[in-house]
């Protein structure tokens, strides 16, 4: 058997011991439910293959460890390491729990039991970090699994995608190559062969979705890494136009140490406000960043997207 079919079972068998439980095979046995020669061959392994101390105590009809200080090879990790994996697995559970479902649930509560038994601190690892996003559209978990199994199989996936704009739904055949999650949000960035094009797909709006028997050849990634780098936010069109938008003082202090994209540029003025200048592709996002800061935020180029502003504060104004 391969190592992977033993690990859940070290890390049981592991925490018993050093809980001082005393477990042996039969209680190996009852908890991964399989029968005792199987249960003893685990054991077997535990020692051989992995140098496990193991002692047995007949007295106690169980097992320790005669050198208290053995760690489980894959515990040699410090606590700085360890510190990252569990805030990686934290994020990546709640980033991701509603489409991947029980399973990723599964190895996250395997990864976690693993990581937390190294730390020093007794805190839950559960309470000890957090992730949260605002109006996060959840995707359908069947959805999410086909539009995986089709990234990951190089398979055409068939659906039909709602959009908000046209308030209609149209029949896609797509060929997946990334998927991201934005902003607590998953899309599907693939070659639609309705449009010819790329397409960012909010997995959201998706429904309808049926796995294709026909295998694609992916396409070079400076095809459609574009999609994702070139410009601010998420919605993406062919042309680029650089926005700048100047920040009150108050509100500089906060912009100063914010990322908006990689190839955005800053000017300090001497009134302690701040120009920040950043690649844009479609209005439509950077017109609801903007409008967030409410009178924080003034767009000072373009001119038409200034022009676009207004307008759209003027018809806020007719409704208070």
């Amino acid at each position: 058997m391969g190592d992977r079919l033993y690990f859940e079972r070290f890390i049981w068998f592991d925490s018993q011991i050093r809980n001082g439980c005393y477990p042996n095979a039969s209680a190996l046995a009852r908890k991964f439910e399989f029968d005792i020669k199987t249960a003893q061959r685990s054991i077997e392994y535990f020692r051989d293959r992995l140098g496990a101390p193991l002692d047995y105590d007949a007295s106690r009809r169980g097992y320790r460890y005669y050198d208290p200080n053995y760690q489980l090879p894959v515990t040699h990790l410090s606590e700085s390491e360890l510190v990252a994996l569990l805030a990686s697995r934290k994020l990546l559970t709640d980033a991701a729990a509603g489409p991947l479902g029980d399973e990723l649930e599964k190895v996250s509560n395997r990864l976690g039991a693993l990581l937390s038994n190294g730390l020093k601190g007794k805190i839950n690892p559960e309470r000890a970090f957090s992730f949260r996003w605002n109006g996060m559209a959840a995707s359908d978990p069947v959805i999410f699994e086909q539009a995986v199994s089709a990234l990951l199989s190089c398979r055409l996936l068939t659906f039909c995608y709602y959009s908000p704009l046209a308030g209609a739904c149209t029949a896609r055949t797509v060929e997946p190559h990334h998927m991201i999650n934005y902003m607590g949000a998953w899309h599907l960035i693939a070659w639609c062969r309705l449009r010819n094009d790329w397409r960012d797909f909010h997995l959201a709006r998706v429904s309808l979705a049926h796995l294709e028997e026909e295998i694609f050849s992916p396409r070079d990634e400076t095809t459609w890494r574009p999609c994702l780098d070139e410009t601010f936010g998420i919605f993406q069109n062919r042309e680029r136009f650089d926005v700048t938008i100047r920040f009150s003082a108050d509100r500089a202090r906060w912009v100063r140490e914010e990322l908006w994209h990689q190839d955005q540029s800053t000017r300090d003025l001497d009134t302690g406000e701040v120009e920040l200048t950043i690649p844009v592709s479609h209005e439509a996002e950077i017109l609801m960043e903007v409008l967030k800061h409410g009178s924080h935020a003034e767009v000072m180029e373009p001119i038409w997207l200034r022009d676009r502003i207004r307008e759209e504060i003027g018809k806020m104004q007719k409704k208070y």
